[in-house]
């Protein structure tokens, strides 16, 4: 039978392995633009006097959140490449109608003169519509993005937008789905911001590559640590049963 420390101390071991995949997962995307580190965070569960009774003494459950600390600005100089600087979040929508949030200012004119994300997603007004800039002969040779996410064509002066540019009350809410995207569960509203775009810049991943190490030689040391303190508990209460049935 298992005893409440070495329960303890096994929840311990599978929080630690849970925390060194986020940071594993933080290092392989320390290049990958506007993507949002993870991290393992510990929460204490309630539980009432029956499951305490019934061998489910209070202990920690374990879960991960994003930290969405803004990533560093670079400059690309490519004019269809725009970096969200602030708090907000640019509003896409994939072929089946689904609006998800981003931050991946990667943009591009597709075949039908939409304007798109790298993976093809449309990328929303203010009002929820897409963006359809022309195609062919029509399209844009060229175009401006304002800072409050107006897009312009310099030839004919025709504009656009402005982007959906949403500040949302809980970004806490939001759940990454990948290729930098998140989906919001609560449906929140989002308040649309007047400015906060830099055209020809794109932000890169907040990870920093060496505090992720030092993160994860951390983990390591308190992996091992756990271990030892688990075979010592067994020991222990060995050493209990073998006194008491003496």
């Amino acid at each position: 039978m298992t005893s409440y420390s070495e329960g303890t101390l096994i929840r311990g071991l599978s929080f630690l392995a849970e925390k060194q995949a986020a940071i594993s997962n933080n290092l392989a995307n320390v290049d990958t633009s506007s993507f949002k580190r993870r991290i393992a965070v510990a929460q204490e569960t309630v539980n009432n006097f029956q499951s305490m009774l019934d061998g489910q003494m209070p202990s920690i459950a374990f879960r991960e959140q994003s930290d969405f600390g803004r990533g560093i600005l670079r400059e690309t100089g490519n004019r269809f490449d725009v970096a969200v600087d602030g708090d907000h979040w640019l509003e896409v929508q994939n072929a089946n109608g689904k609006n998800y949030y981003t931050r991946n200012g990667q943009l591009q004119v597709a075949n039908n003169g939409d304007l798109v994300t790298r993976d093809g997603l449309k990328v929303l007004d203010s009002g929820g519509n897409a963006i359809n800039v022309g195609q062919g002969s029509s399209a844009p040779t060229d175009i401006v993005i304002s800072p409050n996410g107006t897009v312009q064509d310099p030839g004919t002066g025709q504009s656009w937008g402005p982007l959906s540019m949403k500040k949302l009350d809980n970004p806490a809410a939001l759940q990454p789905v990948g290729r930098g995207l998140y989906n919001d569960p609560t449906r929140q509203e989002g308040q649309q911001v007047g400015d906060g775009l830099r055209q020809g810049f794109l932000e890169g991943s907040n990870v920093d590559s060496l505090q992720e190490l030092v993160a994860m030689i951390t983990v390591q040391r308190s992996f091992t640590a756990t271990q030892k303190a688990l075979n010592a508990a067994s020991r222990l209460q060995e050493n209990i049963i073998s006194n008491v049935l003496r």
